[in-house]
């Protein structure tokens, strides 16, 4: 059932529409229980602050800097740490994230980590890989702070600052053009600026994580080349299988890999089918193609799914950095944090054996967390 706060209705954290389970047979059922039993799963990219119903409603609610965070829905996704890809309330304050304010976002992740506090008894911030496997064993949650975008303005020590609170990954930029670098839908292609060299620096010597998801092509390139330690791409399609603003290349995610780095598929809806009635296949095929493509050591999961109606917060907040079309509603199977297990039985029934669903699932993540994260 939905939840209130004194002035808004949240949405259902779990069973807010219908949403499919990938249909499996008895024995590949029994694979699955198994796996599930002890398997690290990582989400990279995951949005679980606990949206307003209806849509409409986001805008005030994200002004309101009263938030409700998705507990229930990741664990009931069976997720043993997510990236908490933080961004969303500064779509109250600044309609374009890509100018979103130091200050609204340090608002956000300081309010998350207070409540994660407050739910200690199953809730822990991450903040080293160890972190992971010791919550898992103290059958808790994980959350590991995640910036959408480094919104530092033109000052360096505010990767300090963040880095101090508990972030340990960013995305370097979104969209447009900042003082780092341009992003994917900027109409230049410049790259990394000056002060974004050393952004990407300093980011590798105190151990953040960078991702380059919403980096323009050329300052993806310029990055990858650059950092001394491997990067990801957490929330991204393949552009040979979907040419979209959104999507990647093969030389890009080849060049992540070739690097170190992990290359994570995205679910947002609309960004990867243009099906009215699109489902967690268009999910798996990207899944598929970036194996293929870089190896299954370099592969990883980075939904960037939404505790809530994600594509009415297309259509009300996301203007226009949101996919071009909008024809589904949602993304059947895959639809919220809540549905995170699904990945799982859809790999299962692609034929992937149990080591490398186990890599899919987290020891990839893992395996970069370590090799970054101070």
């Amino acid at each position: 059932m939905p939840t209130t706060t004194p002035n808004f209705t949240l949405a259902a954290q779990t069973n807010r529409v219908p949403s499919m389970r990938v249909p499996l047979d008895a024995s590949q059922e029994l694979r699955f229980q198994r796996l599930m039993e002890d398997l690290v799963l990582i989400d990279v990219h995951q949005h679980p602050m606990v949206l307003a119903e209806p849509a409409t409603d986001m805008p005030a609610y994200f002004r309101g800097n009263s938030y409700v965070w998705g507990f229930e829905a990741v664990k009931a996704g069976g997720w043993t740490t997510v990236c908490s890809a933080n961004l969303l309330s500064c779509l109250g304050k600044e309609p374009d994230p890509s100018f979103s304010h130091f200050e609204d976002l340090i608002d956000e992740i300081g309010m998350m980590l207070a409540d994660i506090h407050k739910a200690c008894d199953s809730v822990v911030k991450i903040t080293r890989t160890e972190d992971i496997l010791a919550a898992q064993q103290q059958r808790k949650i994980g959350f590991l702070p995640t910036l959408e975008h480094l919104s530092i303005g033109h000052d360096l020590h505010r990767v300090d600052v963040l880095y101090g609170i508990g972030v340990r990954l960013a995305g370097l930029t979104y969209m447009r053009k900042s003082y780092i670098g341009d992003g994917q839908y900027e109409r230049t292609d410049c790259g990394l600026s000056e002060f974004g060299v050393e952004v990407v620096q300093r980011m590798n010597d105190i151990g953040m994580v960078i991702d380059l998801s919403h980096a323009g092509s050329r300052t993806a390139l310029e990055t990858i080349e650059l950092s001394e330690v491997p990067v990801v791409f957490s929330h991204n399609a393949a552009a040979t299988i979907r040419p979209t603003r959104r999507s990647r290349s093969d030389q890009e995610l080849t060049a992540c890999a070739d690097k170190g780095g992990l290359c994570c598929v995205t679910a947002v809806p609309n960004s990867l089918s243009d099906d009215p009635r699109q489902d967690i296949n268009c999910v798996l095929d990207h899944y598929d193609y970036f194996v293929k493509l870089v190896g299954i050591d370099h592969v990883g999961i980075g939904t960037d799914t939404q505790v809530g109606d994600h594509v009415g917060f297309h259509r009300v907040l996301l203007g226009r950095n949101a996919p071009d079309s909008l024809p589904a509603p949602y993304l059947d199977g895959l639809e919220s944090p809540a549905d995170g297990s699904n990945i799982i039985r859809g790999l299962i029934a692609r034929g992937y054996d149990d080591q490398s669903i186990r890599k899919i699932a987290g020891l990839n993540a893992m395996d970069l967390f370590r090799r970054t994260m101070a």
